[in-house]
């Protein structure tokens, strides 16, 4: 496992991952990349083991935020199964110590270390509902895919999804109105989704 893992993350955190893993009896799959998830919990019903997934095109600290969220999942499940809400004050809390002890474990940057604390007192449900780590998170990809919608000016151009081409609208709370050029249609896109800006 640690020969595996090490492709993924940073050194310093593997002993306390697996020790993780062996603790609460969790097996861990590395995904292909999924748009709709970044990781995800299956309890281990009638005493089996417990199944989490992450995906394994996340930078190496967004593999270990994603990864400590789904053992936290795991580690409530065996507390109090269906009795609390999956992402609900029991899970918040946990998910938070863990975070903590993984900070205390890995060396994270600066910049992500300002981030995780405000993250910890306020733990979103994902890393993406959380718009200041998740743009933090990203200056450490591999591979960029652009530039963040919230970023561009109203009325500019941008790719999204490959080869769709939208133009930037008003902003309605987290989201943007923005128009598919080609189909004439009005959607609702996150402000920290990444795009390609079209230039002249």
């Amino acid at each position: 496992m640690s020969a595996i893992l090490e492709k993924y993350v940073p050194k310093e955190a593997i002993s306390l991952m697996i020790k993780w893993l062996n603790e609460n009896r969790i097996h861990l799959r590395i995904s292909q990349s999924r748009k709709t998830k970044l990781g995800d919990f299956r309890p281990g019903l009638n005493n089996k083991t417990h199944r989490i997934s992450v995906n394994g095109d996340l930078n190496p600290f967004h593999f270990l935020i994603t990864f400590t969220h789904e053992v936290a999942h795991a580690v409530i499940w065996d507390k109090y199964q269906r009795k609390v809400n999956p992402h609900g004050q029991e899970w918040k809390n946990c998910y938070s110590e863990m975070l903590e002890i993984m900070m205390q474990q890995v060396n994270f940057p600066h910049e992500l270390i300002e981030e995780l604390e405000i993250h910890i007192n306020a733990p979103k449900a994902s890393s993406c509902s959380d718009p200041r780590l998740y743009k933090a998170l990203k200056k450490y990809d591999k591979y960029s895919k652009g530039v963040f919608l919230e970023d561009l000016q109203e009325g500019d151009l941008f790719v999204l999804n490959e080869n769709r081409v939208f133009k930037k609208g008003k902003k309605r709370r987290t989201r943007y109105e923005c128009i598919d050029l080609d189909k004439k249609r009005l959607y609702l896109v996150s402000g920290h989704a990444e795009v390609r800006l079209v230039t002249a």
